[in-house]
């Protein structure tokens, strides 16, 4: 299952609609992003394990984008260590053994 902007502001507790537009906009770079960086993507998402996986990554990752949009001079380089150790794990699944 694809998440929902709803979803998106029930598991960051945001009650307001204002920031809705950015909200969409991290949904899909969101999506972007990790139909880019995971190999067969759309193929394992039919797999119910990898699609709970991605669900429960999606909402880490737009987590990351919306609360962290306007940090100044940030010197992180890359996603925390959970979303990172998360992707590989996703870029290593194997529908009929699951992840790897």
């Amino acid at each position: 299952m694809a998440i929902t902007l709803v979803d998106v502001k029930t598991y960051l507790r945001v009650d307001f609609d204002y920031d809705d537009g950015l909200l969409n906009q991290c949904i899909a770079a969101t999506e972007s992003y990790l139909e880019n960086a995971i190999s067969d993507f759309k193929t394992n998402l039919t797999d119910t394990d990898f699609q709970n996986e991605v669900d429960i990554l999606r909402l880490a990752i737009i987590s990351e984008m919306y609360r962290n949009r306007d940090a100044r001079g940030d010197s992180r380089q890359s996603w925390p260590y959970y979303i990172r150790s998360m992707i590989t794990q996703l870029q290593n699944f194997t529908a009929a053994g699951g992840s790897t």
